[in-house]
This record gives C-alpha cells, structure tokens and sequence, in this order.
C-alpha cells in the first residue's frame, strides 16, 4: 500500500497531466491557423446555366486595422461538388460554410428545383438550417459582387436586410429551416424573398457599383467607368411548390398576405377620396402600428368557414389634398372620423379580398388556411377533402371578416 502511494502521488500526478497537456498543446501551437487553410464563406449564390452549376462565394477576409475585406469567387462545374472544388481552386483553401449567413439560389435553379441543392449544401458541406434564403433574378456575378459592394460600401450586408425586413413582413421569414418545414408538410409550400439587380435606378432601390465596364462607347470604356447597378428588395415572394419555383408574388400582393399574418404591425394604407365635414375629396395615409389577429375556423353543415377577426390600430400620419387650415390644427384623435374609420375597413376587406382571390386563382395557400382546418377540424376536414383536391381545396371554403380600427393604443 506503501508502495502505491508512492508510485501515485500527487506531485507525480501533477507532472503526467502536465507532460499530457504539452504533447497535446505543442504541436496544435504548430499548427497553422483555419484562416490561412479555410476560407470563411458568408454569401453564397449558385444558379444553372446550361449543364453547369455556376457557384459565387462572397469570403470574409480581416483587413488592415481589422476592417472586414469581402472578396467574390466564382467556378463552376457538372455538379455541385464540381462547383465547390472550382471555387476552392481559384481561392487556394477549403471553403467553411458554417458561417454563411445567405444562400442566394437563381432563377434557373429554382426553376429546376432546390432539394438537391439545399441537401447538400446542409448535410454534406454544414451550412446552417438558420441561413437566410433567397430567390434573385439576373447574372450570378452581377448579384455576388453587388452584395460585395453592398457590404464595403454602405456598412449593410445583406444579412441585416433580411433580418430587418422581419419587422415588415413576417411572411419572409425564411430560413433554410423553415423552408424544410414548408417543404415536408402536406402541401410542400415554400417562400422565399424574391431580390433583384437592376442595370437601372427606381424607387427603392439602392446603388452597389459593378465589377463591369459600361456598354458605351470606347471612350467611356477606356476611362473606366463602371456601369452603376441597384440593389432592389420591395418585398416580393418566390412561391415554391414541392421544391420549384412556381410564381412569383409582387410586393403589393404581399402586404395583402399580411393581414392574414399575427403580429406583423407595420406598414402605410393609402385611403382616397374621403369626404366629409374635416376632409374634402382628400388622401388620407395611415400607418399601422399595431395588429392583431384571431383565426377561426369551423364548419356548418358541410361548408368550411373561415373567420377573421383583426383589431388594427392606426394612425392619420399625412393628408394629401387642399384641405382647410384649421382642419390641420385638430388633435391626432380628431382626424380618425367616423367616415375615414369606414373607410379604412373597407380598404383592408377588400385587400383580403383581393389575397384570398389570388390564393385561389394560383393554388396557393399562402393564409395557412389547410393548416387551420386540419388542426381544429380534422375529420371534419378530411371528408371535405375526399370531394377536394389540395389545389382547389381553398375554392368553397366561406370566409368572413370582423374588423375594428381604432387610434387608441
């Protein structure tokens, strides 16, 4: 017994944990650092072109003083496993993607369809099911070096616009994640942001610079000048049914979904030709900040109902129009008149209105109306569904609307 504590003591302990930790410790010091073996990818675009896979990854890169360097590569190949070697070529490292924050996907791919894609990109390579999705329209190489531009230049990336845009449109809240969800449920039903570089300037739309010489004349071309290209994001959607890309939604179409989404409170409504004893044929823009909604569903006899009904409150923030001077003295409150609360009722109605007839018209259920019935009156459901498709099932469901608009907070 002696003899073993000898042979274990504490100092002797001591010294084989310490010769332990310097074999393990020393040749990790050694070891080169990941960033000089593994480039750090943060933007991702993959598009089709022909029988090619056309990859763009935006790498991250510190700069002097720590200054974030964002560089663009681009490669290509038969497959996508093509493509990523292409890449890593040309940048001379492996590229990490468990930093990625966007997988922008083109046209033509989404077209053809996006699982593949996505199921190798998350299961083989580890990007994150929490990276951003998002369908764009135009050149693969005009889309990454903008959104370079967009990150050295105005201190936005593309990251923080979606993340934003959250606040304004909870239908866009689309990661790879809830794409997957989208994905696996029984319609196979997913969205993404629809973003686009334009080769001209329009309202809300932001300048990046191009890597490209503009299309003038020679003299334009020797001096260098660059063609200037805009960064547009209006809220447009790329619908996907069963991982393709099947129609696209416009943004004003996108506010309308809104009403049918809770907690998404923000935005302007535009009333026009108001008359009464404050407004004379005046535009009356209201913002909403605050909504709520109340979703039920139920069935009489063998009709589907679905009811909505929404406390909205909202505020008079500018009236357009020649109106009295002492009508724009009045207080807040004083300016939501019975005649303009009419109206802006009618306006969201018809605005509903106008998404449930698009739902139909597209087969698209972008109200969550299937998930609604299926949870609280499945087998009710179910025996609608045997005289239904889940195409037209939308087509004899009754909808009703119970609004009230207020200013009180």
């Amino acid at each position: 017994m002696q003899k073993l504590k000898s042979i274990f003591s504490p100092r002797k302990i001591i010294i084989i944990l310490l010769i332990i930790v310097g074999i393990m410790t020393v040749p990790g010091l050694n070891a080169p650092a990941m960033s000089e073996t593994e480039a750090i990818v943060t933007l991702l675009c993959m598009d089709k072109q022909e029988d090619k896979i056309v990859m763009s990854a935006t790498v991250l890169s510190p700069g002097p003083d720590n200054v974030a360097n964002y560089q663009v590569f681009t490669g290509s190949g038969d497959t996508l496993s093509n493509a990523v070697e292409a890449v890593s070529l040309s940048i001379g490292k492996e590229m990490g993607f468990a930093q990625c924050e966007v997988m922008a996907l083109g046209e033509n791919l989404c077209t053809e369809g996006v699982m593949q894609t996505l199921d190798f990109m998350t299961r083989t390579k580890k990007v994150g099911r929490n990276a951003y999705l998002v369908s764009f329209a135009g050149d693969i190489n005009d889309f990454s070096e903008s959104m370079s531009n967009l990150n050295k230049e105005k201190s936005l990336s593309l990251e923080k616009i979606l993340s934003f845009d959250k606040r304004y449109v909870l239908t866009k809240n689309c990661n790879i994640e809830n794409f997957y969800i989208g994905y696996f449920n029984d319609l196979s039903l997913g969205i993404m942001p629809r973003l686009e570089i334009k080769n001209s300037e329009s309202d809300n739309a932001i300048e990046v610079a191009s890597g490209g010489q503009t299309s003038g004349d020679q003299a334009e071309a020797e001096s260098g000048q660059k063609e200037k290209k805009y960064f547009l994001n209006d809220g447009s959607l790329a619908v996907f049914k069963k991982g393709k890309h099947v129609l696209d939604v416009d943004s004003e179409m996108v506010k309308k979904m809104n009403f049918f989404v809770n907690n998404s409170q923000q935005g302007a409504l535009t009333i026009e030709n108001v008359n009464d004893d404050l407004y004379e044929n005046a535009n009356v823009i209201v913002d909403i900040v605050r909504k709520k909604n109340e979703i039920g569903v139920r069935f009489e006899n063998d009709t589907p109902i679905f009811r909505n009904r929404m406390e909205v409150v909202v505020f008079v923030e500018q009236v357009l129009g020649d109106q009295p001077k002492e009508n724009l003295l009045k207080r807040n409150n004083d300016f939501l008149t019975p005649t303009l609360l009419e109206h802006i009722k009618e306006k969201i109605q018809s605005d509903m209105q106008d998404c449930i007839d698009f739902c139909k018209t597209n087969s698209v259920d972008l109200i969550d109306a299937y998930k609604h019935f299926s949870k609280l009156t499945s087998k009710k459901f179910d025996e609608y569904l045997k005289t239904h498709t889940k195409e037209n099932f939308l087509d004899d469901i009754t909808f009703e609307f119970d609004l009230h608009v207020s200013n009180e907070y």
